[in-house]
């Protein structure tokens, strides 16, 4: 993982695949065919075609097609296996193994792990509480990511703030007083506020509650799910947010925005506009070559509390083998090398094994993203009741957004919020 040099654009195969792709098979040769299926954007994954290129030249046994497919579509890949098709190896989100695996769409990988280990073992691997289930591993964690404090260090020192906040006390503070001395042409802390049902400040709210030694939802001892909060410690964690726009910490602006890679953020990020905001490294990467355009110098550091465990999230992707797949072996050997350093030191991801990040050369831009990763917990901790996380999100971003908007009282908008879950939580 060379972020520090440019990354050759090179071509990646993009298709809309029909229902009845087929997955590898052999040739006349006696080489295998497999088909490798990733979801993200063509422009992020020159990398990993790079990195592909490299096997296939140096296994000419083993050649695989890598397809693209995004955004996204883990129905269909669902509907090809049931119809005994799809790829060979699929990529795929953490919080979509579940939904592959308890009805056995994806191979269980445990006789491969047995017989052929993955070289420093998987004690040291993140995210495995999202590939197990049943006492089975359905898929490998292959890449992880969270989200880091982005800020610049120029706006900081010229607001008098000496170093990033560890807190999100301090952050508020910080926030403040960097608009206030910059007499808003520089705002202090942005972050994407809308109250559509994927806004991205679904992650800081949870960042915040998590710190406060909150958590949305949880099982009680007998198993039960229920509210993890108390209807005042959420008033107080809407009103933070609420309280960013009101002092002047954040734009007001920011309340439409949906996203963390909307061009207000990121452009305001480059230009230095916007002092400080939180991205994963995906966009911070293309992010840190825009604002080194603009004259602008961005770093990163651990989210408020991000050191501390479970206080931040921790997302990324995993691979996982088609049931119908005619060459397992030969898969998970395939797996095993994109798992390996040798594919991320092409690949602008992180890996989930922590061996295996530690071999790669990280540049100190990035360093945020690096310490925090260990300390990131997957949303596993709100997946098995019967309100999806997607619901979860949906709800707590309508009412912190009303009330952003004056449209609902924190306490109105808490009472709201605990009534939901209650319901939705009892199926």
């Amino acid at each position: 993982m060379k972020f520090t040099k440019s990354v050759v654009a090179a071509a990646v195969t993009s298709l809309v695949l029909p229902l009845a792709a087929c997955s590898g098979s052999g040739s006349g040769s006696g080489s295998v065919n497999l088909v490798f299926r990733q979801f993200d954007p063509k422009g992020e994954v020159a990398g990993l075609t790079t990195a592909i290129d490299a096997w296939n030249k140096s296994h000419p046994k083993i050649h695989v097609e890598m397809q693209t497919l995004s955004p996204n579509n883990v129905q269909q890949f669902a509907r090809e296996a049931n119809s005994g098709s799809g790829p060979d190896i699929d990529q795929i989100g953490y919080a979509d193994v579940a939904f592959l695996a308890k009805p056995k769409i994806l191979l269980s990988l445990d006789d491969l792990m047995k017989k052929d280990p993955v070289p420093g073992g998987t004690d040291n691997l993140l995210a495995k509480d999202m590939v197990t289930f049943d006492g089975k591993t359905w898929a490998m964690p292959w890449t992880a990511d969270t989200m880091a404090l982005v800020y610049n260090p120029k706006a900081l020192s010229a607001a008098g703030v000496k170093s990033p906040p560890t807190t999100w006390e301090q952050l508020a503070a910080d926030a403040k007083q960097i608009s206030s001395s910059s007499s808003g042409k520089t705002s202090g802390f942005c972050f994407a506020a809308s109250g559509s049902a994927t806004s991205s400040q679904w992650n800081a709210i949870n960042y915040y509650i998590w710190a406060h030694g909150g958590t949305l939802v949880q099982k009680n001892p007998s198993g039960a799910w229920q509210p993890g909060i108390a209807q005042p410690q959420l008033a107080n964690a809407i009103q933070y947010f609420a309280d960013l726009f009101s002092s002047g910490a954040s734009p007001k602006a920011n309340q439409a925005v949906q996203d963390y890679s909307d061009p207000s953020i990121v452009n305001g990020l480059a230009t230095g506009s916007c002092a400080m905001s939180y991205e994963p490294p995906a966009t911070f990467a293309p992010l840190l070559k825009q604002a080194k355009a603009a004259g602008t110098t961005l770093t990163t550091a651990p989210m408020p509390s991000g050191l501390t465990d479970g206080a931040t999230h921790l997302g990324g992707r995993a691979l996982g083998i088609n049931r119908n797949s005619k060459h397992p072996d030969e898969a998970w050997q395939v797996i095993k090398y994109l798992m390996s350093a040798t594919t991320f030191k092409t690949y602008s991801q992180y890996p989930a094994s922590k061996s295996t990040l530690t071999q790669l050369t990280v540049p100190e831009s990035q360093q945020g993203f690096v310490k925090q990763l260990p300390h990131a917990r997957s949303f596993a901790r709100y997946i098995g009741s019967d309100m999806t996380v997607a619901s979860i999100e949906q709800l707590v971003n309508q009412r912190f957004s009303a009330v952003y908007s004056g449209q609902s009282s924190s306490s109105d908008a808490a009472a709201a919020i605990i009534s939901g879950l209650t319901k939705g939580l009892k199926g």
